[in-house]
C-alpha cells in the first residue's frame, strides 16, 4: 500500500499545490474508497463545454503500441492540449481522470500517455530509456491529428523527464512546458562528490523495478524504507542487486559505477541529451521546485542553463515542499506555504498560453522559510546581500557540549587540531535531510540528537542571534583537514537551535578527498596525513533565522542513508569490499582557519 499511495502522490495529486488557493495535502485513503479531488471548484475559469473520452493504441518507437488516453472538449475543435507521459499508472482504465475532465469542460484537451511497459502499454519498462523515442513518435502523431491546435507538455518527478527529453524535438505546435521537480544533469541527482544518494535512487529502484526481484520486506514496526538499509549497506554494492534482489540489474550498476561528472556515461545517450535540453529550449517554460525535494538543485539547474531569450519569458517557482509537495519544515509556522497551487497555478498558466494566446511573463517567485512569506526575486541564481563567515573553533567543549562557532571580529583565533575516528561499519544516521526520500520518516527538518551523543562527531555553536539573518542561497563549509588514508569523506548538518534547546536540521551536505577539486572534475589522488582544504556546498535555500535562535553545526563522516558510506579506500565507492577505521583531523583556528559561509538574501 505504501508503494501506491506515494506514488499516487507523485503523479496524480503531487501536482496538487495559484496564489490566494489553500489546498490541504493529499489524505492517505482507506481502501477502496479513494475519491479525486474538486478540482473544478479550485479554477476561476467556468466550465463551458461537455468532455469526450476515448483511447487510442498509438504507435511509439520499436513498434511498441502505447496505451494513450484522450479527454477533448465536445465539438469539432481544433483543440489546444496538454500532455503528460507516466509510468505511474495505478488507476485502471477508462474515464477516470478528474483532473483531464476539468480541463476538457474549459476548452483544453488533456491526453496521458502509458510509458512502454506500464499500464495498457506495450513493451517492457526500462527506466529512461525510452522515452525521448516514445516521446517524440507520440507529438508527431499529435501534430497530424486535426482535432490538435497546440501542446503543452506538463510533468512532475519522472513524468517531467519525459518533457525535457523531447524540448528539442516536438514540431511547432508546442507552445509551452510546465515541469516540476526532476534534475536535467543526472549525474548531480544521482552524486554529491562521488557518493550516491542512497535513500532516493537505490530506493526508487527497488520500488519501481519491473524485472522480478526479491523487493526487502518490512518487519513489524519497522518504518517504511528501513528494510532496504541491508542493500544499501551491501559490499562490494556493484553485487547487491543479485545477492539481495535476487537479478542482475545493469542499468542499476551503471548509476553506481560510474561516478566522474566527465564520464562519457552521463554525457552521451538519454542522459547527454537530458543535460544539453534546457540550452535547446524554444519555448517558455514553468519550473517548479522544491527545497526539501531532493532534486532541487537539479530542477533549478534547468532554468538557469534556459537560453536568456527563453528564461525572459519563463518561471521559476521555489517552494518549501519536499517531493510529494507537503509543506516542509512543520516546526515553525507554515500558513503561506500553501500559497501557490501548482494544480491551480499550472491551469492558468496553460490557458493564457493556449486558450487566451498571450505571451506569458518571467517570474521568480521564492518561499522565506519561517519568515512565512513569498517573495519576489529579479532572477536566478539569488543577488545576495552581505555574506557571514562564522569559524571553528577548538579547545574544550562548552556545559552544551560543542564548541564556539563564531564571527571573526578581528581578534587571531588559536589554532587548535580535532580529531575523531570514523568506522564505516557504524555510520551516522541522518536524522532529516534534503535528499531523502524512500525512508519517509527521516524526510526534511526534524529535531536533531544531542550534543554530544556521539563521539565520532565534532559539534559547533553560536551565541543567540542579535538580529534576524535570512539565509539566501547555497550554504558552504571550508573544512581544514588530514587522515591516515588514502580517501574518506566529511559531512556537516547545519541546525537552526531554539531557546528551548531543540535543533531543527536546514541543510547538510558532504565531501570526499578524493574529489576536494570540484564536484564536476575527475577524482585525484590523496597522500595520507597531508593537509587539505575541503569544500562541502549544501543546496539552495532561504531560510530566517530569527533572533535569538543559534546556529550549530555538525561535522561527521557520514550521514547514511542519505548518502553512500566511505568506505575510507579510493576508487569506485560500489566496487568496494572493505572498509576501514580512518582517524580524522579537522584544523580550526587561525586566519583561514576551517569556517562556514553564510550567503544572505539582500533586501
Amino acid at each position: 500500500m505504501k508503494r501506491l499511495v506515494s506514488l499516487l502522490i507523485i503523479g496524480v495529486a503531487g501536482l496538487i499545490m495559484a496564489r490566494g488557493q489553500s489546498v490541504s495535502p493529499p489524505v492517505r485513503p482507506a481502501a477502496g474508497s479513494f475519491r479525486a479531488p474538486d478540482y473544478g471548484s479550485l479554477f476561476s475559469v467556468p466550465a463551458q463545454y461537455g468532455y469526450t473520452y476515448h483511447e487510442e493504441m498509438v504507435l511509439g518507437g520499436s513498434q511498441a503500441k502505447l496505451m494513450t488516453r484522450i479527454y477533448l472538449p465536445e465539438g469539432e475543435g481544433p483543440w489546444p492540449v496538454v500532455v503528460t507521459r507516466t509510468p505511474y499508472v495505478y488507476g485502471g482504465t477508462g474515464d477516470n481522470n478528474a483532473l483531464g475532465r476539468e480541463y476538457a469542460k474549459r476548452g483544453i484537451g488533456y491526453i496521458q500517455q502509458d510509458c512502454r511497459g506500464k499500464g495498457g502499454s506495450e513493451g517492457f519498462y526500462s527506466p529512461n530509456i525510452y522515452e525521448r523515442e516514445d516521446g517524440i513518435a507520440l507529438y508527431r502523431w499529435l501534430c497530424d491529428q486535426t482535432w490538435c491546435k497546440s501542446i503543452g507538455i506538463f510533468g512532475s518527478s519522472y513524468t517531467a523527464l519525459t518533457g525535457w527529453i523531447v524540448a528539442d524535438s516536438v514540431p511547432d505546435k508546442l507552445k509551452g512546458m510546465y515541469l516540476s521537480h526532476y534534475g536535467v544533469d543526472r549525474h548531480i541527482s544521482c552524486y554529491r562528490s562521488g557518493l550516491f544518494r542512497e535513500d532516493i535512487m537505490s530506493g526508487w529502484l527497488i520500488d519501481n523495478a519491473e524485472e522480478d526481484i526479491l523487493r526487502p520486506q518490512r518487519t513489524e514496526g519497522q518504518p517504511v524504507g528501513e528494510n532496504y538499509y541491508g542493500f544499501y549497506l551491501y559490499r562490494p554494492q556493484v553485487e547487491a542487486d543479485v545477492a539481495v534482489l535476487g537479478q542482475r540489474l545493469d542499468y542499476y550498476r551503471d548509476w553506481i559505477t560510474h561516478t566522474d561528472y566527465t564520464d562519457p556515461y552521463w554525457n552521451e545517450g538519454v542522459w547527454g541529451d537530458l543535460k544539453r535540453m534546457p540550452g535547446e529550449m524554444d519555448v517558455p517554460v514553468t519550473i517548479v521546485a522544491g527545497q526539501f525535494d531532493h532534486h532541487e538543485e537539479g530542477t533549478i539547474l534547468g532554468y538557469e542553463r534556459l537560453r536568456p531569450e527563453i528564461r525572459a519569458k519563463s518561471r521559476l517557482i521555489l517552494g518549501s515542499w519536499n517531493h510529494s509537495f507537503q509543506p516542509t519544515p512543520t516546526h515553525v509556522p507554515m500558513t503561506h506555504a500553501r500559497d501557490f497551487n501548482t494544480t491551480v497555478d499550472q491551469f492558468e498558466w496553460f490557458y493564457k498560453l493556449l486558450v487566451e494566446e498571450k505571451d506569458p511573463e518571467h517570474e521568480v517567485l521564492a518561499y522565506v522559510i519561517e519568515d512565512d512569506r513569498w517573495v519576489n526575486l529579479e532572477d536566478w541564481p539569488i543577488k545576495s546581500g552581505e555574506k557571514k563567515e562564522f569559524f571553528l573553533s577548538g579547545g574544550s567543549p562548552d556545559g552544551r557540549g560543542s564548541r564556539p562557532l563564531k564571527e571573526k571580529k578581528g581578534k587571531r583565533v588559536k589554532k587548535d587540531r580535532l580529531t575523531y575516528s570514523y568506522d564505516p561499519t557504524d555510520p551516522v544516521y541522518a536524522t532529516g535531510g534534503e535528499t531523502i526520500f524512500t525512508t519517509s520518516s527521516r524526510r526534511g527538518s526534524h529535531p536533531q540528537p544531542a550534543v554530544g551523543s556521539r563521539n565520532d562527531v565534532l559539534y559547533f555553536e553560536t551565541e543567540p542571534l542579535e538580529e534576524d539573518m535570512t539565509i539566501a542561497g547555497a550554504i558552504k563549509v571550508l573544512l581544514k583537514v588530514s587522515t591516515d588514508v588514502d580517501d574518506t569523506c566529511f559531512s556537516f548538518t547545519l541546525s537552526e537551535v531554539t531557546p528551548e534547546g531543540v535543533a531543527y536540521n536546514m541543510r547538510t551536505s558532504i565531501a570526499t578527498l578524493g574529489y576536494r577539486d570540484g564536484l564536476l572534475k575527475p577524482r585525484v589522488k590523496y597522500r595520507p596525513r597531508k593537509k587539505v582544504e575541503l569544500e562541502l556546498e549544501g543546496l539552495p535555500i532561504i531560510w530566517k533565522v530569527k533572533k535569538g535562535n543559534r546556529l550549530r553545526l555538525d561535522i561527521k563522516s557520514s550521514n547514511f542513508p542519505e548518502y553512500a558510506v566511505h568506505s575510507n579506500y579510493a576508487g569506485v565507492w560500489s566496487e568496494q569490499a572493505e572498509t576501514r577505521v580512518a582517524h580524522q583531523n579537522v584544523f580550526v583556528g587561525g586566519r583561514k582557519g576551517s569556517r562556514l559561509l553564510l550567503p544572505l538574501l539582500g533586501e
